[in-house]
């Protein structure tokens, strides 16, 4: 609303003014207690209303702005968020778990369908790419994997878990972060070859 205001007093006008040349745009009576006359002079006076009291096209521009202040903002979509191949990358991030059973009892791979709403919070939260995404959940397979991938969040839970008091955490948002600000690090402190 404040906004609304400071664009009327920029323009100079009174919010009964321009409630005046609303009514005039809507070919609505204004209320009797708007001194319409005196409103309607200094409008014309203005260069706010034409001589026949039809809406100058300063007013009609100004009236649009003022009206795009009271739209809605449409829900970006999974496209608007992720990019349009994000069904793709989805499954592409889906393949890089094992395809098991966790010690947990729940499998790593959850339906890629199923991660889009994860993965939308993600987006909205986070300003990571798909490729650094993918990087940092190949780090985290990798280091579960020597560790027969005990304790291992599924890739739902590694994109966004929900603590005790409603907010959310992201173990793949760390993820990315380490490698964004370390990228030489493997982090892979044991060793990966099996000596006999």
């Amino acid at each position: 609303m404040t906004e609304i205001f400071n664009r009327l007093v920029q323009e100079d006008l009174t919010p009964n003014a321009y409630y005046v040349l609303h009514c005039i745009k809507e070919k609505v009576v204004p209320h009797k207690f708007i001194n319409k006359e005196l409103q309607v002079e200094k409008l014309k006076r203005d260069n706010w209303l034409n001589q026949d009291l039809s809406l100058t096209s300063k007013s009609i521009i100004f009236m649009e702005e003022i009206n795009g202040f009271f739209k809605r903002t449409k829900k970006k979509t999974s496209t608007d968020l992720m990019g349009s191949g994000f069904l793709q990358q989805i499954q592409e991030y889906v393949e890089l778990f094992p395809n098991r059973k966790l010690n947990s009892g729940k499998y790593a791979r959850v339906n890629a369908k199923n991660l889009e709403a994860g993965f939308r919070w993600f987006f909205e939260n986070y300003d990571y790419s798909w490729d650094l995404i993918i990087k940092a959940t190949e780090k985290y397979v990798d280091e579960y994997s020597i560790r027969n991938y005990e304790y291992m969040r599924n890739s739902q839970y590694f994109i966004r878990r929900q603590n005790i008091d409603k907010s959310f955490e992201s173990d793949l948002a760390t993820y990315c972060e380490l490698i964004k600000t370390n990228p030489d690090d493997t982090g892979n402190p044991y060793f990966t070859e099996r000596v006999v």
